[in-house]
């Protein structure tokens, strides 16, 4: 996920290369388990202040429910659009003012190389459901003997209801109803 940019950086504004990326992210963070490679289309757009990054780009992670504990396979699919700035200027090799909330993950090194890894990390990130489920009608665990409630009913006693939450207790399976 690296690309060498000078030759773009010397190009007209407007300029654009266009490539497709399979890129293996099993190193990219500890904390996600791709089970796909990285897969889509980049174009670099060269623009008054840099390199414009325009991808779509799309995988496959290994997640754990939050109702059930499971672990799920979850496709994933995420745009960048950012803009990266260069450190050297390409003509003269003067090292270029930063704006004062420049991002390092958004650098063009001093060897005009490009690297997507950090803002690709991030994206996928931020792609992720906050409260990942296996499917929407998960059923969870059951609080007292720990049984999936997918794989069917526990053995464990129910509790009497109090007669005030009957009505509410009506609502909710007549809700629970409508929804699956």
């Amino acid at each position: 996920m690296r690309y060498n940019v000078s030759q773009l950086l010397k190009d007209h504004i407007g300029a654009t290369r266009h490539y497709q990326l399979q890129a293996d992210i099993s190193d990219l963070d500890p904390a996600l388990t791709p089970l796909t490679d990285l897969a889509g289309t980049v174009d670099l757009i060269r623009t008054n202040d840099g390199i414009l990054v325009r991808a779509d780009m799309h995988t496959s992670v290994e997640l754990n429910c939050s109702r059930c504990l499971t672990q799920f396979a979850l496709p994933v699919r995420f745009r960048i659009d950012e803009e990266f700035h260069p450190t050297i200027d390409i003509t003269t090799g003067a090292r270029l003012p930063q704006p004062d909330d420049a991002d390092a993950a958004t650098q063009i090194d001093i060897h005009h190389i490009l690297d997507l890894s950090e803002i690709v990390r991030q994206d996928l990130t931020l792609a992720l459901p906050l409260v990942p489920l296996c499917r929407t009608a998960c059923k969870g665990l059951c609080p007292d003997c720990g049984k999936n409630w997918n794989d069917g009913a526990c053995d464990c006693e129910q509790e009497e209801l109090d007669p005030r939450f009957a009505v509410l207790k009506q609502l909710l399976d007549d809700t629970n109803i409508q929804n699956n």
